[in-house]
């Protein structure tokens, strides 16, 4: 290559950072051909399953497929004629799939997909690794076998001492919508609830932890449950629990979580009174009337709350039933133990559920709820894994375990 000479003009910057990026790349792969040949010319030694002596088959060459590109790599191969299995040593060794992608590209290819469309995962994989890594559908394929994997609780860790000495986590729990594959009879989309809960260390000090899934409320309590006990933590931690009034979310925290305190979502509250008021009164009227009771719940003044809910629904009604006073009342004695609001800011804890409101469109909807998808439920549980665990400050860990194992 000519040297660039001194004020000779521009310098195509782009094309030669891809130059020496090729450059590097070829070089890079050259080393670790050298490298996994001589790792690879080890003795064929005993199946794995049978524990037989294999047949020693040679050296056979495979294509790996790295972050360096594509490598022949000449390796040895054993045969079990018991099991009628062909088996390269190297190959487990690299924890590289059946295609040859090793686990540096699959943590890439993961990485983006979690992202994005497989198919935009492709083209952006192409443009920054210089060369075309696999197809669309191997990155479907990739992202599922590694999705699957990640559903399992991480290995329990002991608890840190500040979970010791004190409660410092607050646990948010709701449901998203989805969008599912098509009724073959009815001809319309199904749509899926996503239950996501996060768990929250107010003191800002470990990385929040996301629990994502398609199944029901016994089978997402089971695996909130596991993964709260990965952490060394087995729920007396928990503050504090603050969620809308879905029954599913409350039977839960009465079955895990029976020492936390239960909190209904300040916002859910406010717009039950805005609602009900807005059909009662002028809007001036209402404003008032509202913003008053939400004075008290967060002053504490519950006895003044009640008082003032059962005149109104004494002295008013409505054509709407679902707005009617009455209905208003019944739906806060029925919730009376979870307006706390008081002690909660006393405590600098949060009394609305904005925490899992943003989860549920950054790692649910931001994901699977583009434009055009349709998600079968294993489907999306595998992406939701992904998204989870990189968003728990998890998915460098797995690679490292998956390395060490």
């Amino acid at each position: 290559m000519d040297p660039i000479e001194p004020g000779s003009g521009i310098i195509d910057a782009g094309a030669e950072e891809e130059l020496f990026r090729d450059l590097g790349q070829r070089a890079a792969a050259e080393a670790l051909r050298v490298r996994w040949e001589a790792a690879g010319a080890e003795e064929v030694g005993e199946c794995g399953r049978c524990g037989e002596r294999l047949k020693n088959l040679g050296q056979r060459e495979k294509e790996f497929r790295t972050l360096c590109g594509p490598i022949m790599i000449r390796r040895r191969v054993g045969y079990c004629p018991g099991c009628h299995e062909t088996t390269a040593a190297l190959d487990k060794r690299l924890k590289a799939d059946n295609t040859g992608v090793t686990p540096g590209l699959a943590r890439v290819i993961c990485r983006t997909a979690l992202e994005m469309a497989y198919k935009p995962a492709k083209e952006l994989l192409t443009d920054t690794l210089g060369f075309a890594p696999c197809s669309a559908r191997e990155i479907e394929r990739i992202a599922n076998t590694h999705g699957a994997a990640m559903g399992e609780p991480p290995e329990a860790s002991l608890p840190t001492l500040g979970r010791r000495k004190g409660k410092y986590f607050h646990l948010t729990m709701d449901g998203t919508m989805i969008p599912g594959l098509p009724d073959p009879q009815e001809h319309r989309i199904r749509w899926h609830e996503v239950k996501i809960a996060a768990v929250v260390d107010v003191r800002d000090i470990d990385a929040p932890l996301y629990v994502a899934s398609t199944e029901n409320a016994e089978a997402f309590g089971k695996q909130l449950w596991d993964e709260i006990q990965s952490k060394g933590m087995d729920g007396r931690e928990l503050a504090q629990i603050t969620a809308d009034g879905a029954p599913w979310i409350w039977n839960l925290a009465d079955m895990y979580f029976p020492d936390a305190t239960q909190l209904l979502d300040f916002y859910h509250a406010a717009e039950h009174l805005y609602k009900t008021a807005a059909a009662l009164w002028p809007k001036e009227t209402a404003d008032a009337w509202w913003r008053q009771r939400l004075k008290q719940l967060k002053a504490g003044d519950l006895d003044g709350f009640f008082a003032e809910l059962k005149r109104t629904a004494e002295e008013h009604t409505t054509d709407n039933s679902a707005l009617d006073p009455k209905r208003l009342l019944n739906y806060f004695e029925t919730n009376r133990n979870r307006l706390g609001y008081a002690k909660a800011l006393k405590n600098n804890l949060p009394i609305g559920s904005g925490v899992i409101e943003s989860a549920g469109r950054h790692i649910v909807q931001q994901r699977l709820k583009q434009s055009g998808m349709r998600w079968s439920l294993p489907g999306a549980q595998k992406i939701l894994n992904l998204r989870t665990r990189h968003r728990s400050g998890q998915f460098e860990q797995y690679w490292e375990n998956l390395a060490a194992a």
